[in-house]
């Protein structure tokens, strides 16, 4: 079993990469996010950035990382301290979800800024930093991240067609068919919870008949369909 407490946190789609502009007395932000899911894939996407902003004032950033979120760093780079990486940061935590839930991960926000010439002072530079990277968490498309426990079962070959078709029909999450010479091996992943997964092993007694076992696998996290 995975040592995470958590059993499902939410990120964004992989195909996400959500950017906004939002201008304010002259200055520009411009906001991206995009998922990661370590610090060096975090960092990376941060020295595009720079790479793409090459004459921007700044660039500052925060991520978050884990099922649990329990690695967050951010970034003023150069914005008077507190002013940028923290709201950002907050923005990231703070997201609701759903009503009253916060679980946002794997996500790193950037905020572009081009210095307009007018001083926003501590308090604008906060509403303006907390703003952008609201607005772009606000663009982006995001889904359940579940943590599944694998299960295979061994089956007859003529059986394997009928079964993993009546699976997916329910919703089941399903792998390919494994064909050997004498028999098929149906894996599915179902979430990493006893009672669901005694649940599916009493489904699969009931369609083999009672003549298969499932065996548990790997536990993983998948995204939900």
């Amino acid at each position: 079993m995975s040592q995470a407490q958590a059993n499902h946190y939410v990120v964004l789609r992989r195909t996400a990469r959500p950017s906004v502009e939002i201008e304010i007395k002259r200055s520009r932000f411009i906001g991206y996010a995009a998922r990661v899911e370590t610090e060096e894939e975090a960092r990376s996407f941060l020295a595009d950035l720079r790479q793409q902003h090459r004459t921007a004032r700044h660039v500052c950033h925060a991520f978050v990382l884990g099922p649990d979120r329990d690695t967050q760093r951010s970034s003023d780079d150069g914005e008077p301290s507190g002013t940028a990486g923290a709201p950002i940061l907050n923005a990231i935590t703070g997201r609701q979800t759903s009503p009253g839930v916060t679980e946002l991960s794997d996500v790193v926000v950037a905020v572009v800024r081009y210095f307009g010439g007018v001083k926003l002072g501590a308090g604008g530079l906060v509403q303006a930093y907390s703003d952008t990277a609201a607005a772009t968490l606000d663009a982006a498309r995001m889904v359940v991240r579940q943590r599944m426990q694998e299960l295979t079962l061994p089956l007859p070959i003529p059986e394997a067609g009928r079964i993993e078709t009546t699976l997916r029909s329910r919703g089941v999450h399903v792998e390919p068919t494994s064909y050997r010479a004498d028999h098929a091996d149906l894996t599915l992943a179902v979430p990493d919870e006893p009672a669901t997964i005694e649940a599916m092993v009493d489904q699969l007694a009931e369609l083999s008949g009672g003549r298969a076992a499932p065996g548990l696998g790997a536990v993983r996290w998948l995204d939900e369909a």
